[in-house]
């Protein structure tokens, strides 16, 4: 069964970013389908409208979503009925990501009030740890999450040599905060992040 519900008595418009069946010396790095071929059809594109699916390719996911037709459980090649996102968050059926635990535990240790002012950073290098910045009337303090929970930046004493290196001070309650905000690093920070650039 290729075609959808929603196309069941009426024909899906032409796609935007159709197949294309020009050969090509490449291959998907995720499902290894060769540039041009009926598998990379198969596995990039709808089999309703012809449209390329809304996810990237990851090899042969059990489900693929069209954004005109629908989700396709491509293990049994038939259409998911649809699925109403509001319905799942009021209902509970959904699993939050691993940034709104660390934001549900900030607001449980620090206060609602910091946790409102709470912000994901995303261009940390680093993927052991989930980073933030607690933002507030143009001034931040940054912070992570990790294996040692919570930890908050302070500046490096040789600040000049690694630039913006910052040492980063376990805190489990608002006062630690506050107290690495006003102190600078405390008795167990971690060395500076950017140590390989001391003289």
């Amino acid at each position: 069964m290729t075609t959808c519900p929603t196309h069941q008595n009426s024909a899906p418009p032409p796609p935007q970013m159709p197949h294309s069946t020009r050969p090509a010396n490449l291959v998907c790095k995720g499902c290894a389908a060769p540039a041009g071929s009926q598998e990379e059809r198969r596995n990039h594109h709808c089999p309703c409208c012809g449209e390329r699916f809304v996810s990237g390719c990851t090899g042969r996911p059990r489900r693929r979503t069209c954004h005109r037709c629908g989700t396709l459980d491509t293990h049994t090649n038939r259409w998911l009925p649809p699925v109403d996102p509001i319905a799942e968050l009021l209902g509970q059926h959904y699993t939050p990501s691993p940034w709104f635990q660390v934001w549900e535990e900030a607001a449980r240790r620090f206060g609602a009030d910091i946790a409102h002012h709470l912000v994901q950073v995303t261009t940390e290098i680093d993927q052991t740890h989930l980073y933030g910045e607690i933002a507030f009337r143009g001034s931040v303090i940054a912070i992570r999450h990790g294996e040692r929970g919570f930890e908050a930046a302070s500046d490096c004493p040789h600040r000049t040599e690694c630039r913006r290196g910052r040492l980063w001070t376990p805190v489990q309650i608002r006062e630690d905060l506050l107290d690495v905000r006003l102190n600078g690093p405390g008795p167990r920070a971690s060395a500076c992040d950017r140590a390989h650039r001391h003289s």
